[in-house]
């Protein structure tokens, strides 16, 4: 346990440090993401003699059926959330920091949001719902300690976005969406469960920010 904790605490460090501190560009954050991510969980597989599908709990998934209503549950319930508290949210100001600080434009933006739904779901529910809550040999700690991780790791993201309010309620989310995503993973003994349904959560986000860019919104 202590081994995977202080990987696992190297590694979202050296990301955050990374996106937060050196305001580095997506493709270099993106690349150092996916090294500190994997790594420490190749790392952890090395030292501890483990396979690493079974420490990121990459398994076949037996019914996917349920999975689908998630996803139509988490597209309709996240599309609405927009409408509702789009009123809140400083659009053009979220459009100033996706082209400013990502650099997204209008020619790499659904390059960049294809590998957000279909890698940066994938390498996130690996590292969270997989390697980090695995550690714990208690499942109700492992959760919220990744939970907890998944929500403040997404910080820098959007702190600059909303008003103090929905900053807050952001924060909440984050973590009430981490603890659900790690019930389905476990319920489904899969990560493939909670990957799938990030990625469709991701779906909305990203149709919502190729919008902005192109300015439909």
């Amino acid at each position: 346990m202590i081994i995977g904790l202080i990987v696992a605490f190297i590694a979202v460090t050296i990301v955050f440090v990374t996106e937060q501190v050196f305001q580095a560009g997506y493709l270099i954050k993106t690349i150092v993401k996916v090294i500190s991510f994997m790594g420490a969980v190749g790392l952890y597989c090395g030292i501890t003699k483990s396979r690493f599908t079974d420490v990121i709990r990459l398994h076949k998934l037996k019914n996917i059926k349920p999975i689908i209503i998630w996803m139509l549950f988490f597209f309709v319930g996240m599309t609405a959330a927009f409408f509702i508290f789009k009123r809140f949210i400083d659009l053009d100001g979220i459009r100033e920091s996706l082209i400013a600080k990502e650099n997204l434009t209008k020619s790499n933006c659904l390059f960049v949001f294809a590998y957000i739904i279909l890698c940066n779901s994938f390498l996130e529910e690996s590292f969270f719902r997989g390697f980090l809550s695995g550690i714990f040999p208690n499942k109700l700690v492992g959760t919220i300690v990744s939970a907890a991780v998944f929500s403040v790791y997404h910080i820098g993201i959007f702190v600059t976005w909303f008003n103090p309010f929905i900053f807050a309620i952001c924060i909440v989310g984050l973590a009430a969406v981490g603890v659900f995503l790690q019930w389905l993973s476990g319920k489904f003994e899969s990560i493939l469960a909670s990957y799938i349904t990030h990625a469709c959560a991701n779906v909305v986000l990203n149709i919502i920010g190729a919008l902005m860019i192109f300015e439909v919104i």
